[in-house]
C-alpha cells in the first residue's frame, strides 16, 4: 500500500470507495487491537466478533505472525467470512460453549491473546448474560460485558486481552 511523504496511507485512485471503506475505521481499529496483543510467531489468538473490526483484527493477527486465529460469533454469514476470507477457525457461540471449545482447541491452555471486538451489544446464553439483561431492564447498566468477561476467562495465564468494543 502506498504512503505519502508524511507517512500517511494513501488509497490508490483505482480503488473504489466502497472497497477502501475499511481503511477508514475497521482496518485501523482491527490492526490496533491485534497490535496491542504483541503477537509472537506461533501464537493462538481468539477474536470475539466477526464484524468489520473483528475481521480486520483476525487478518492482522495472521499478518503479525499468529499461527492460529479463532473467530467467535453467532451469525453464520460472518463466521463464513472469517473462515473463507481470513482463514480463521470458528466458534458459533449459539451452538458451542465458547470457554470449553477454546480450552479444547488450545490443549487446555487457552489462547495466548484474546481480542474483544463486540462491545456493549454483546449477546450470549450464559447466566452472566441473563444478569446483564436484568441490570439493563432495571436501568442499573446500559451495556452487556458478556464478551469481555468471556475473553478474560478464556485467556491463558499471562496472556493479553485487547478491548476494541465500546462500553458505556
Amino acid at each position: 500500500m502506498p504512503f505519502a511523504d508524511n507517512g500517511c496511507f494513501v488509497v490508490p485512485e483505482e480503488v473504489p470507495d466502497d472497497q477502501a471503506l475499511f481503511c477508514s475505521e475497521a482496518g485501523p481499529t482491527g490492526y490496533m487491537g491485534a497490535d496491542f496483543c504483541d503477537i509472537q510467531p506461533g501464537d493462538v489468538i481468539a477474536v470475539w466478533g466477526c464484524g468489520g473490526g473483528g475481521l480486520m483484527a483476525q487478518k492482522t493477527a495472521f499478518m503479525l505472525g499468529a499461527e492460529r486465529v479463532i473467530a467467535i460469533d453467532r451469525i453464520p454469514e460472518r463466521l463464513k467470512m472469517a473462515r473463507e476470507h481470513v482463514g480463521a477457525e470458528t466458534i458459533n457461540y449459539a451452538e458451542q460453549d465458547v470457554l470449553d471449545t477454546l480450552k479444547e482447541l488450545t490443549g487446555g491452555r487457552g489462547p495466548d491473546a484474546c481480542i474483544e471486538a463486540v462491545g456493549m451489544e454483546s449477546h450470549g446464553y450464559s447466566a452472566d448474560y441473563v444478569l446483564d439483561r436484568v441490570k439493563q431492564t432495571a436501568r442499573l447498566s446500559r451495556d452487556s460485558a458478556h464478551s469481555l468477561r468471556e475473553a478474560i476467562y478464556a485467556c491463558r495465564k499471562g496472556g493479553k486481552v485487547s478491548v476494541l468494543g465500546i462500553f458505556l
